[in-house]
């Protein structure tokens, strides 16, 4: 069954050759820590259940890196983490004035970047800059797993195993 789903034939997401079912599985599966720590539930960095919420999707992302073959791993995962970026920047921005999130207490960066403009778009600079982040931590968590789904294909192709499909 495992196999069947990280290797189905199924429609496959846009750009990749991943199919639609599992890329959105990989993206919602970092959700429940996003929501939870933005809603105050779950501290950052506070105990194992947050490490557990923060760890595991990245895990699951590599295991799929190493598993399943493709014929462009590394685009794959970037698309990924473009989608994970995306859930981080949407959970952030919807839940901005929620509990203790985002919008009570960014980033010292975020907050001396906004302080250089005028106060009527120092919130807006704020949601900026913060996106830009999300969009980092997506794209280069994304950029991290495709090296390593690449290095797995190629190691797959040396020692003869299964081809990319």
């Amino acid at each position: 069954m495992t196999a069947d789903i990280l290797n189905s034939t199924a429609r496959r997401f846009p750009a990749t050759d991943m199919p639609v079912g599992l890329m959105l599985a990989l993206v919602a599966a970092g959700l429940p820590r996003t929501v939870l720590a933005d809603l105050g539930i779950v501290a950052p960095e506070s105990s194992l259940l947050y490490y557990v919420l923060a760890l595991a999707p990245f895990a699951a992302w590599v295991v799929v890196a190493l598993v399943r073959g493709t014929r462009r791993p590394f685009l794959d995962f970037l698309v990924l983490g473009a989608l994970y970026g995306l859930s981080l920047l949407i959970v952030h921005q919807v839940l901005w004035d929620v509990g203790p999130s985002l919008g009570h207490s960014p980033p010292e960066s975020a907050v001396a970047f906004a302080a250089g403009f005028d106060p009527a778009w120092r919130e807006l600079a704020l949601r900026v800059y913060t996106s830009g982040i999300a969009m980092m931590i997506g794209l280069g968590s994304g950029a991290a797993v495709g090296v390593v789904a690449w290095c797995a294909q190629v190691w797959r192709r040396l020692r003869g195993g299964r081809s990319a499909r």
